[in-house]
């Protein structure tokens, strides 16, 4: 812990301290916890501003005392030089620390060698939403008004407007209700109303996100867990406090309302998403419970619905459909696929509805009397371009940014889907293999798809939901509800209801869905996100393993979703390869195979993912698991119909129901797969596509390189190094390097002869590295540097080309010799680059003073680090290898 971490933590808990005496002065915990918290965010700004002030004056300090050397050195003719460069470097290290925190908070990738795993990484140049600054906002009567204040104003009044609460028909809800059935175990109801734990809530602070916007008070999650010895045990007796009387605090039950645009027109604010930002410890009590309620879900919720149920996956609904048409199109059956969605689904949820739903479900009055306390008396205000609007109260619907709302919701619907399923007026598709089962719906939140085969059904189904509109207030969005005929209803214009017609693919859960040819048209949108994501970071100077990071955390995620339900068509295999080896090559000259590249580092590769083969692999591996697993949603039934003759050896055989001979394309692609790949004969290989994946990638990869160990690999890759010195040892060590010779043999230049007019030699990577005249001079000065780590070092080609191995020193010796040497190496190359695209020589005195001047960075970034003492240490005299006075050799 640095000086300052402890500074701070020490005047917070004086501070803190103190506050613990005003207890006797407030009416209750809640009172003064709100106190607490206004005092803490000034004692945090205080003390940020002290920082501030602090820094300003040390700089101001600097500048005087150079400025004071001069005049010393004009009055008596002589100039403390070391004194006045000392002064120099740490005005420039506190400048450079400056200008790094801004470029920090700005998102800027300006240090490229950082090439890590954060967010700080990705943050830059991944595609996120953007959130648009509003010029003017539509009122009701058509005017557009562009003041902050009269902005503020309107969308206020908008949103106060969607929060209000709606009036229900409570008859209807209640024969809504009569339709559930399902109970959760007592012991689980228990569980539920216990005392809530400081390890629960612990826990949940754990698990929250990291970086989001705070509440009203300004206190992120970071800093709960920062103080959590101190402020632990408070924050469990103050959630108690809010059980036990029923009220939350004050910040606790106002959110503030951030604005989300999603498209259309601007001025329009149904064209503005509410996002909630609450307080964190609002969000502890709210995850805590949704941890509790969780437990209960599985037992309460129809399998149809997917979302917030532990154990079950969205990939399921999208399964069951695209199974039920390839079953209806197979056998000449007429299928209509409904998609219906939710105008401001969340929004317009009526809470005095969802409290008889949870009543009817089995849960107590204690825990619902919590839930309710969250959510009665809650409030919020409009953040228009950090203008603040008036507190209003929010009615109905739950927040969006709740740990519940999502949990709540999918209870909210249980009653819609149980009164479909009940109604003997609404026929669904028969399921083949189900022993009779008919599915009528499948949910997602509240994305809802029928699959109904007569006319009258769809009528009746939307009579359905008008009822549940009356007795919930939830409302259909005609807008993005439709429906699509298949096999023999194809071509039919003629919709019952009042549902439009889908002309084109059907949208169901973000995939697209039609009568034949759906692989293709999913995955071809998937590369061309693809392709603007690597646009994007074509614009970074990346090394590979920055490259491989990208394609890794970034790229690969926006494939994993499709892969479940659809396998990589063959006719795109090539394009997507193509543009992930464009991108690892930044468009030029590819000197190494991709077959290598793909393999890990201790095989001589960059461990570059193979997309076909990942993608592949997921798509197979989900397909086994399922089989090897009990049917707990009716998409397992038309897998087994499918796929089970694959599948023989992952799951129990029986010969009960149907098994298709002529197998759909996805699943005859998997079939194929599986026949070409043996290696998923054993059952705990298939079950898991990593290990799977490793297992084929392992088989089809190219033989070792010849005469390289595994060690030699991963040792000119040490740990310490910058990426790029990682590529160029890589690249070197593969002998690839753009050197002339290479490039003679692909007719790229004209001479094979090396770029120095002193030299006539040919020239390979061992000519430019070693064998050069030029070369041999500027490793007699590395020597020297090398030489001061340790006086019996012996630098020979084999350990420049492939490290120093075991050589005589300690771990931090041998660093200093491979980074010294990798140094040395770059120096070389960027030299030689230089002197054939600009002629200009930089002579070996520049490569000295560019070594020099990296060690300099590298030392001081280490004492912001670890601290002066500790770098010192880590360097063991490392100073020494610049010379007295940073003059160098």
């Amino acid at each position: 812990m640095c000086w300052r971490s402890r500074l701070l933590l020490t005047g917070f808990m004086v501070s803190f301290w103190r506050l613990e005496g005003l207890r006797s002065m407030c009416e209750g915990v809640l009172e003064w916890w709100e106190l607490v918290k206004v005092r803490i965010r000034a004692f945090i700004i205080g003390y940020c501003k002290r920082k501030k002030r602090e820094e300003r004056r040390e700089v101001d300090r600097i500048q005087r005392l150079i400025e004071l050397e001069y005049e010393a050195g004009k009055l008596s003719g002589s100039f403390d030089w070391e004194r006045s460069a000392t002064l120099k470097a740490q005005l420039r290290e506190l400048q450079e620390r400056k200008a790094q925190a801004f470029l920090g908070r700005a998102h800027s990738g300006f240090l490229e060698h950082n090439e890590t795993c954060s967010a700080m990484f990705f943050k830059s140049v991944r595609a996120r939403q953007s959130r648009k600054v509003m010029h003017g906002v539509r009122e009701e009567n058509g005017s557009i008004v562009r003041e902050p204040e009269d902005m503020v104003r309107v969308t206020t009044d908008h949103f106060q407007g969607l929060f209000k609460e709606r009036e229900i028909d409570v008859e209807q809800g209640n024969v809504f209700l009569e339709h559930l059935s399902r109970r959760f175990p007592e012991d689980i109801r228990e569980v539920m109303e216990a005392q809530i734990s400081l390890e629960e809530v612990e826990s949940a602070l754990r698990r929250m996100g990291k970086g989001k916007v705070p509440g009203m008070d300004g206190l992120p999650a970071e800093f709960y867990l920062k103080f959590w010895g101190i402020l632990g045990p408070v924050v469990l007796e103050v959630l108690k406090a809010i059980l036990e009387t029923g009220v939350p605090g004050g910040s606790m039950a106002v959110g503030v309302l951030s604005l989300l645009y999603t498209k259309g027109e601007v001025t329009d604010l149904g064209n503005w998403r509410p996002l909630t930002m609450l307080c964190v410890d609002y969000k502890l009590l709210a995850k805590v419970l949704a941890d509790r309620l969780r437990t209960a879900l599985p037992y309460v919720v129809h399998e149809d619905q997917t979302c917030g149920v532990e154990g079950r996956s969205i990939r399921w609904n999208l399964q069951l459909i695209r199974d039920s048409i390839t079953w209806v199109e197979d056998r000449g059956l007429p299928l209509m696929v409904a998609a219906l969605d939710q105008a401001k689904a969340f929004d317009h949820m009526n809470r005095s509805f969802l409290f008889r739903v949870l009543g009817r479900l089995g849960f107590g009055e204690k825990f619902i009397g919590w839930i309710r306390t969250l959510y009665v008396g809650a409030g919020c205000r409009i953040s228009v371009n950090s203008h603040l609007g008036d507190v209003f109260d929010l009615s109905s619907g739950v927040r969006q940014g709740c740990p519940l709302s999502a949990l709540l919701f999918v209870l909210y619907m249980e009653p819609l889907g149980a009164a479909i399923k009940a109604d003997t007026g609404v026929e669904g598709l028969l399921i083949p293999g189900s022993g009779g089962l008919r599915v009528k719906m499948t949910q997602y939140a509240d994305d809802t798809s029928l699959l109904l085969c007569k006319d009258s059904c769809l009528t009746r189904s939307l009579a359905i939901f008008g009822d549940f509109t009356r007795a919930s207030g939830a409302v259909l969005n005609h807008a993005k509800s439709s429906v699509k005929f298949f096999r023999r209803w194809r071509g039919r214009t003629y919709v019952p209801g009042w549902l439009s017609l889908c002309e084109g693919a059907l949208r169901i859960l973000w995939v697209h869905f039609e009568t034949s040819g759906s692989a293709t048209l999913n995955w071809n949108m998937r590369i061309a996100v693809v392709q603007r994501k690597l646009a994007m970071w074509k614009a970074r100077y990346l090394s590979f393993l920055g490259k491989v990071l990208v394609l890794k955390v970034d790229v690969l995620p926006s494939l994993l979703y499709l892969a479940y339900i659809y396998p990589l068509p063959g006719c795109l295999r090539r394009p997507l390869v193509r543009l992930v080896f464009q991108f690892m090559w930044s468009g030029r000259c590819e000197w190494v195979a991709s077959a290598r590249m793909i393999c890990p580092i201790g095989e001589g590769g960059r461990g570059v993912p193979h997309f076909p083969l990942k993608l592949e692999t997921i798509f197979v591996s989900f397909l086994l698991t399922e089989l090897a697993h009990p049917v707990i949603h009716p998409s397992g039934y038309l897998l087994r119909v499918f796929f089970s003759y694959q599948a023989i050896s992952v799951m129990v055989w029986s010969n009960t129901g149907p098994r298709a001979e002529q197998l759909p394309w996805h699943f005859g692609h998997a079939a194929k797969w599986l026949r070409a790949h043996p290696e998923v004969e054993v059952p705990p290989v298939g079950l898991d596509h990593r290990h799977l994946y490793e297992e084929v990638r392992k088989a089809g990869s190219p033989a070792p390189v010849v005469g390289i160990l595994e060690v030699v690999w991963e040792g000119v890759k040490a740990r310490g190094l910058d990426n790029r010195l990682k590529d160029l040892n890589w690249l070197s060590l593969h002998k690839c390097l753009p050197v002339r010779s290479i490039m003679y043999r692909y007719s790229l230049v004209q001479s094979p002869t090396c770029p120095r007019s002193s030299c006539g030699r040919e020239e390979t990577v061992r000519h430019v590295f070693w064998d050069c005249a030029f070369a041999g001079v500027v490793w007699a000065r590395a020597r020297v540097l090398l030489g001061l780590v340790r006086g019996d070092f012996v630098l020979t080609w084999a350990r420049l080309e492939r490290g120093v191995g075991r050589a005589r020193g300690t771990d931090r010796d041998r660093f200093l010799f491979w980074l010294l040497m990798s140094l040395f190496k770059r120096g070389l190359w960027e030299a030689r680059q230089n002197m054939v695209k600009t002629g200009r020589d930089w002579g070996v005195e520049g490569i000295v003073r560019r070594v020099e001047g990296d060690l300099r960075g590298r030392m001081k970034r280490e004492e912001r680090k670890w601290g002066q003492h500790a770098a010192r240490e880590r360097w063991k005299g490392g100073s020494m290898l610049l010379g007295r006075g940073g003059r160098g050799v």
